[in-house]
């Protein structure tokens, strides 16, 4: 076995010794150098170099308050534009620039001084990506899956032609719905895990749809019930709402006695057509004939003791009520033509 030359160490160790020596003896570089180098690296924004040179500085010379100063502004530099990084990071994501992002924190965490909130960051974008990526490859396959369902006659016309490319495209398609099912299954299983619902059960049902002889998938008969319960959750809540809202309407008018109240309240329940507040709207229709009524006699009193204008008044006023009401529109027609009547003598007795 061949071994070192034993005669050639006291040189190899006195080579390593002088070696050490000079490098014990090496000279600082002068201040204007440092300075200079600082001065660079903080222009590039290398934060984490700056404050490793003016560390070496401080060693050199620690009774000099301005170094210390500017160790704390390297450190408010550093901090600063970290956020700004983190800002322009979150912006190129939104973008869905997610290279740019990803390569944007990558670059920027070897130069700050307390990179962890980028790398952090780095890890929350990767998941938003992923989420994403499958958001977008799963919105295209489900405009896949109903272009072949809507194109399902194709399958029964192409099998009574005799021509090759019939045979093929049949084939193709049946790959193309077995790929499908088996990418959206596998999308709709996962959003199922994470208890997004909605895109669960849009994914599986056009996955059952594909192939309707396979079981369905099990987690779509979850999605559809988790589904149902809060649709049925969220209506509970808009019926109670619309029920204060109307209690509320109905406890102004009795207090007010007011027509334009009565119009409010009817007009609210007209625009939510709620079957839960079928017997309230029942009731303020039963009001508002009852009004009608008592008003359309109010004006008839009026009219007959020759109060004209106060008869127009209560009729004109009942008009919204039932605006398309041939009696009361007769009725204001005809005291308008007594009214201008009147106005006409009054202006010839004046002459």
């Amino acid at each position: 076995m061949h071994r070192p030359d034993s005669a050639r160490r006291p040189s190899l160790l006195l080579l390593a010794g002088l070696v050490a020596l000079s490098a014990c003896q090496t000279t600082p570089p002068p201040p204007e150098v440092t300075r200079k180098s600082l001065q660079q690296s903080l222009h590039e924004h290398r934060y984490r170099e700056a404050l490793t040179m003016l560390d070496a500085r401080l060693l050199q010379d620690p009774d000099q308050p301005e170094l210390s100063q500017q160790r704390e502004d390297i450190i408010q530099a550093s901090r600063e534009y970290r956020e700004q990084t983190l800002a322009e990071a979150q912006r190129l994501a939104g973008q869905e620039q997610w290279r740019d992002a990803q390569g944007l924190l990558e670059s920027t965490g070897g130069h700050l001084i307390h990179p962890g909130p980028l790398v952090a960051l780095r890890e929350s974008l990767h998941q938003q990506e992923a989420r994403r990526l499958r958001q977008r490859l799963s919105e295209w396959w489900q405009a896949q899956a109903r272009a072949l369902l809507d194109s399902a006659t194709l399958d029964s016309a192409l099998t009574g032609y005799t021509l090759p490319e019939a045979g093929q495209t049949l084939e193709l398609r049946q790959a193309m719905k077995a790929d499908l099912t088996e990418r959206l299954t596998e999308v709709g299983n996962a959003y199922a895990e994470q208890g997004d619902w909605s895109r669960a059960q849009r994914a599986l049902h056009l996955a059952h749809q594909l192939q309707p002889d396979q079981p369905a998938p099990e987690a779509l008969g979850q999605a559809q019930q988790v589904l149902a319960r809060a649709r049925q959750r969220a209506e509970q809540q808009q019926t109670q709402r619309q029920r204060e809202r109307s209690e509320s309407l109905m406890t102004a008018y009795r207090e007010s006695g007011s027509l334009k109240d009565l119009l409010a309240i009817r007009e609210y329940l007209r625009s939510a057509p709620n079957n839960h507040l079928t017997a309230l709207r029942d009731e303020v229709e039963t009001l508002c004939r009852e009004r009608y009524t008592k008003d359309m006699a109010t004006g008839d009193a009026l009219y007959a003791r020759g109060e004209y204008q106060a008869a127009y008044a209560i009729w004109q006023e009942l008009k919204p009520l039932a605006p398309d009401n041939v009696e009361l529109n007769k009725k204001l027609e005809r005291t308008r033509r007594v009214l201008n009547n009147l106005r006409a003598l009054d202006a010839t007795s004046s002459e």
